[in-house]
């Protein structure tokens, strides 16, 4: 607990993170039609880059959607 002390900004980045790879995984494992060696590429890639791998997620997801 000593970095939330410390830098309270990167605890709260951290957490975040974490928060919003946990929800992408969420919906990664119950919402989407992807195969499941897609799926595990996109596990992968939203625990290894941390921010870039979330808004890639979604961006895909979307475009797969055609929304975007």
């Amino acid at each position: 607990m000593e970095l939330l002390a410390r830098n309270p900004e990167i605890f709260l980045l951290v957490t975040l993170n974490y928060l919003l790879v946990a929800i992408a995984l969420m919906h990664l494992i119950f919402k989407s039609d992807y195969p499941v060696g897609s799926r595990l590429i996109w596990m992968a890639i939203l625990w290894v880059i941390p921010a870039l791998g979330i808004a890639a997620y979604w961006l895909v997801w979307y475009r797969r959607q055609g929304r975007l």
